[in-house]
């Protein structure tokens, strides 16, 4: 994942609809309910670590009933993920040099939109290869750790973290991993590429990707105003704030997205939709 730096940020601003979008855990609730799946399995309210992941990359478990939204909001193994994607069913397309794998009906909206794009003289197509797409287990870990590991040296030398605060941060398992960075995070240490904001808003943590859902992919051409169209009107959005060239099928017209619960907002231009979370989550 890459992003803006915090400056911008700090500029995000909320368009205006004519009716103000739909709390995000109203649709959540009735969305699991059609799939038989209580939100305490999806995300518990005890997990924190779980609620935040699903308030920031949420977006996708609102997807059209065509695709297959992960079971839960963190998959804790890669036999999980396998296991996933295996039920979920996913398709591959060689785009230029690199095969690219997502589900079914997000390749199929994937390439039409690279059709249109294509008869205007422009393309649509994977940034930083095959992992712009579907992606493992291993894969998340791995690019969580090109985060971690740098910003874990970086506040050592800065003196804000001890040498046995860093050989404990590194053996702690996964999910205890995540929370303490997360609580770092509070205080100012973060561990995003450029160590301004959250690692969130830079990389998902292991097992939260929506690129392991197979619902998102990476596109070189993100900040084409044009190209950034056409994906939408194919069901393509960005839905990770600061996270510009991340895309996420969801399958729905744009005017639909706040009666499903996500509201748009502006970053530097870009329209990123997000849940509309309200002040108590329902449960």
């Amino acid at each position: 994942m890459t992003g803006k730096t915090s400056e911008a940020m700090t500029k995000l601003t909320t368009a205006i609809d004519t009716k103000p979008p739909v709390p995000f855990y109203e649709i959540l609730t009735k969305s699991l309910k059609k799939r038989k799946i209580k939100i305490e399995n999806l995300c518990p309210a005890s997990d924190s670590v779980a609620r935040r992941i699903l308030e920031d990359y949420g977006a996708m478990f609102i997807a059209s009933k065509k695709v297959m939204p992960p079971p839960v909001c963190i998959f804790r193994s890669e036999q999980e993920v396998s296991q996933f994607q295996e039920k979920a069913g996913y398709t591959t397309e060689t785009i230029g040099f690199d095969d690219v794998e997502l589900q079914p009906e997000a390749m199929k909206a994937l390439m039409k939109a690279r059709e249109e794009a294509q008869k205007e003289g422009l393309d649509i197509t994977p940034r930083d290869g095959a992992e712009a797409a579907r992606r493992s287990f291993a894969d998340s870990q791995e690019l969580w750790d090109t985060r971690f590991l740098p910003a874990l040296d970086y506040w050592l030398g800065q003196g804000r973290l001890t040498e046995t605060q860093v050989a404990r941060l590194k053996a702690l398992p996964l999910p205890n991993q995540i929370a303490e960075v997360l609580e770092l995070e509070k205080s100012g240490i973060y561990f995003s590429k450029d160590l301004s904001k959250s690692i969130l808003y830079s990389i998902a943590a292991p097992g939260t990707s929506q690129h392991i859902a197979m619902l998102a992919f990476d596109v070189t051409e993100f900040d084409n105003p044009r190209v950034r169209e056409i994906l939408a009107k194919h069901g393509w959005f960005q839905t990770v704030l600061s996270d510009l060239p991340h895309f996420t099928f969801l399958g729905l017209k744009e005017q639909d997205l706040p009666r499903n619960g996500l509201k748009n907002v502006v970053v530097d231009g870009q329209t990123f939709w997000i849940p509309n979370i309200a002040d108590q989550p329902q449960t």
